[in-house]
Order: structure tokens, then C-alpha cells, then sequence
């Protein structure tokens, strides 16, 4: 056998092997590829939490601090009361006019007056039509007083109503003096102090629900096809313990697009029992096929 036969033979031989090598080397290729074609159809944007509920709260009147009934990190139900106002001038207002209103004694003479003259008139008409004893003058000056009578009687029931009325905006102006929470949430800040000054503008409390929490990310154009009104999505957010993942739904999705970027704003709420999920912190939304953000 000649040497030209042996290496042909080993090339034979050697084939096989290198085509082997090229086909797992392809293949892994191809996977690698595969794999990056379907990172480029999932994009991450990133939003930032917020409070469902975060209420900044001022007194409607001015006045002076009397009681701070709460303290931040006390969770509070709605329509508690959270601060007082001094309400001296108030409460005496409110009894002073719980004093006129319980005073009838004037309508009831009146109405009683009303009835007398009602029942002379009647026996003076009956006396008049028998006999010729009273004149035309008397029976009408009799009718005059009766319709006199008459007219205070309606005068004095619209005083009661119009005292009544001013009842009810004294106690409207001494609850004013109250602040209550319109929220459930916690308190988060309570600067002020007993014996303070403060007014309307003045942010007094501020109370912030957590339980739920809005997560909000903007998105270009061609991303929003990928979330609709009520659809679910999942997001990750940062922690003390690292990343948590969470499910929520989408509640907002802009008509409107920033001109200056040409993105939308994107709202979604995500349950948020434990506390894990705090305002303030970003969040991590992946939407799959969905263009990457530049």
C-alpha cells in the first residue's frame, strides 16, 4: 500500500468526526441566537410606586391648636378625628342659639291669641247676623285684629325656622374646629404642636394608605399594544430583602403622549397587604413582546 492511500484513508476516516463537531458548534449557535432574538421581544420599563391614597390635610378655619389626637405611624379609620381647634367661642355660640330655638313661649302665645280671636270673630258674625246691637265698623275691625293675629302667627314659625337654621350652622362651624380623617391610612406626618397658630393652606397631617399601591412607568407607542385597560401584568420592585415580585392590574393607560419624549403614562395597582411594596421605590416591568426602551 502506497502513501498517498493511507492519508486518503485518513482523511476518510477524519471526515465524519469534524462533522459531528460542526453540527453540535451550529446548534448551540442557532440556541444562542434563538435566545437573544426572545430577550429582544421582552423589554423592561421602569416606573415608580405611589400611594393609592396620600392626602395632605389643612384645617378649614384658622385657630389655635387645642388637642393632636394622633401621631405618625397610628393607623386611623375614616372620619376619626385627628386634631382640635380651641372651639370656646363655638360652644357658646351653639348653646346660645339651642336657647333661642328651645324658646317657644312667644309662638305659643300667639298661636293662642289667634285661636281667642278666631272664636270672638265667629260669635260676633253670629251676634251680627241676628241682631242689629254691632256695626258694620265693629265687625270689621274684629275681622282686622283676627287676620292681625293671623299674620304674626305666620311671621313668628318663619322666625323658628330661620333660628332653627342658624342652629344648625353654629354646630357646623364648632364641628369645623374638628379635623377628621377623610381616609383610612396611616399618619405619616403631624408637625404641629398644642398652642400653635395655623390656618387654611397649612399642612397640618398628611395620611397615606398603603394597602394598595399605583405603580406608574410610561411606555412608547409601539409597547402599548402590549397592556389594555384591566389586563394583569407582574412587576418586580425593590426591598430590604431584594427584589419582590408582585401581580397587579392595569387601571390607566394615557390617550395623551408626552410631546417632548412621545411616551404615554402607564397606571397599574398592585395589592400591597404586607407592606413590602413601599411608595417611593422603583418598580420593574417586563413586557414581552415589547420593543426595549432607548
Amino acid at each position: 500500500m502506497t502513501r498517498g492511500t493511507v492519508r486518503a484513508r485518513a482523511r476518510t476516516r477524519s471526515a465524519p468526526a469534524f462533522g459531528r463537531l460542526g453540527l453540535v458548534r451550529f446548534l448551540a449557535a442557532a440556541v444562542l441566537v434563538m435566545g437573544m432574538a426572545g430577550a429582544a421581544h421582552a423589554a423592561d420599563y421602569v416606573g415608580l410606586v405611589h400611594p393609592l391614597s396620600d392626602v395632605q390635610m389643612s384645617v378649614p378655619v384658622a385657630g389655635v391648636v387645642q388637642r393632636v389626637l394622633v401621631k405618625p405611624g397610628q393607623w386611623v379609620r375614616e372620619g376619626q378625628a385627628l386634631l382640635e381647634l380651641d372651639s370656646t367661642v363655638q360652644q357658646l355660640e351653639l348653646r346660645r342659639r339651642g336657647i333661642i330655638v328651645e324658646d317657644e313661649s312667644e309662638l305659643a302665645a300667639s298661636r293662642a291669641r289667634l285661636e281667642v280671636m278666631t272664636e270672638l270673630q265667629r260669635m260676633t258674625e253670629s251676634v251680627a247676623s241676628t241682631t242689629s246691637s254691632i256695626s258694620r265698623e265693629e265687625l270689621l275691625k274684629q275681622r282686622l285684629e283676627t287676620i292681625t293675629a293671623n299674620g304674626r302667627l305666620i311671621q313668628l314659625q318663619a322666625q323658628k325656622r330661620r333660628e332653627q337654621v342658624e342652629l344648625d350652622q353654629a354646630r357646623s362651624d364648632l364641628g369645623q374646629r374638628t379635623l377628621r380623617a377623610p381616609v383610612a391610612g396611616m399618619v405619616v406626618d403631624a408637625p404641629l404642636e398644642v398652642g400653635e397658630w395655623t390656618k387654611p393652606g397649612d399642612n397640618v397631617l398628611r395620611i397615606v394608605d398603603a394597602t394598595n399601591v399605583e405603580l406608574r412607568f410610561s411606555l412608547p407607542l409601539e409597547a402599548l399594544a402590549a397592556v389594555r385597560v384591566g389586563s394583569r401584568l407582574s412587576a418586580s420592585f425593590e426591598s430590604g430583602r431584594g427584589l419582590v415580585t408582585a401581580e397587579g392590574q392595569v387601571q390607566f393607560a394615557s390617550p395623551v403622549a408626552d410631546p417632548a419624549s412621545g411616551l404615554s403614562e402607564v397606571r397599574a395597582v398592585f395589592a400591597n397587604p404586607r407592606g413590602l411594596l413601599r411608595p417611593g421605590v422603583k418598580g420593574i416591568v417586563r413586557l414581552p413582546g415589547a420593543p426595549r426602551p432607548n
